[in-house]
């Protein structure tokens, strides 16, 4: 029997996370127990709590679990979140704003085995070399790496089938208000921020850096331009407004393709709002865990 899951996703500043913590505050409160789980790319690193966005009204599974010195990957996600599907007691909700991530766990999609430094290293040198650059170079790299250590190609992150019986809640706001909150949310990040971006700095230069994951990402990339002297603090703001918004765009065409691959294998919920009453309607599926 499939375990149930209550699953709330949206793009970034939609009000997702504050959605997934009210309802898991509800079913605290009828069941007596409920795991929130973040299914988010970011939000697993410790040292960048208010550029990730870390803050929440109840704690959450794999929430600055890690260091931006590690490495975390889709696969390393998956079979953390599968460890603790496990092993929780009561209903679960999964607040996911990385897309991949989400398919991967509530699909159960099959990942390919990492490799070893040494066949990355030779992976990326044979993606350097070649004449016309490919035109997603990470993507290249990992297909090189599993030609070079001879595993399976991967197959489709869509491939895949509900392990999960879940109840879809997903959060799509109004383009122009969504536009509004992610001014303000990258305005916060840009004006509260400088530390975290300064403390990665400091771990650089000890021989410590962030991932290059983590250095490229919305919010650390802009601020530590505007420490090193090269845009103002409210340029950074405008830089990661920009870019939150072009993730934001992507989320959506991720989320509406999913809600489109779930029609039918499970009870799925479009709101433009948190406060949409209809989400109460959906609440008794998953008190029955």
């Amino acid at each position: 029997m499939k375990r149930k899951a209550l699953v709330v996703c949206g793009p970034t500043a939609s009000g997702k996370s504050r959605l997934a913590d009210a309802l898991a505050l509800r079913l605290e409160e009828a069941c007596g127990l409920a795991t929130t789980v973040a299914v988010d790319s970011m939000q697993v690193y410790c040292e960048i709590p208010i550029i990730t966005n870390q803050a929440r009204e109840r704690p959450a599974e794999l929430v600055g679990v890690v260091s931006v010195v590690e490495e975390w990957t889709v696969a390393r996600h998956q079979a953390a979140a599968q460890s603790i599907l496990k092993r929780a007691e009561g209903p679960v909700v999964l607040d996911a704003g990385t897309g991949m991530y989400l398919n991967a766990v509530l699909l159960g999609v099959p990942l390919a085995p990492r490799v070893t430094p040494e066949t990355r290293s030779r992976a990326e040198d044979v993606v350097r070399g070649r004449e016309t650059p490919p035109p997603n170079r990470r993507r290249a790299v990992r297909e090189e790496e599993l030609r070079i250590s001879g595993a399976k190609p991967r197959g489709s992150i869509w491939e895949g089938e509900p392990v999960l019986d879940a109840v879809l809640v997903y959060l799509r706001p109004a383009w122009d208000l969504l536009q509004d909150a992610i001014e303000t949310r990258s305005a916060a990040i840009a004006g509260c921020g400088l530390e975290e971006a300064r403390v990665l700095g400091e771990m650089e230069r000890f021989g410590r850096p962030p991932n290059p994951s983590v250095s490229t990402s919305i919010g650390v990339r802009e601020l530590r331009m505007h420490l090193e002297g090269e845009i103002t603090r409210q340029e950074a703001g405008q830089r990661i407004a920009t870019r939150t918004r072009q993730l934001a765009r992507r989320q959506i065409r991720w989320f509406d393709k999913l809600a489109q691959k779930l029609e039918g294998k499970a009870k799925i919920l479009i709101v433009a709002s948190p406060g949409d009453p209809r989400i109460s309607h959906y609440m008794h599926d998953i008190m029955e865990a």
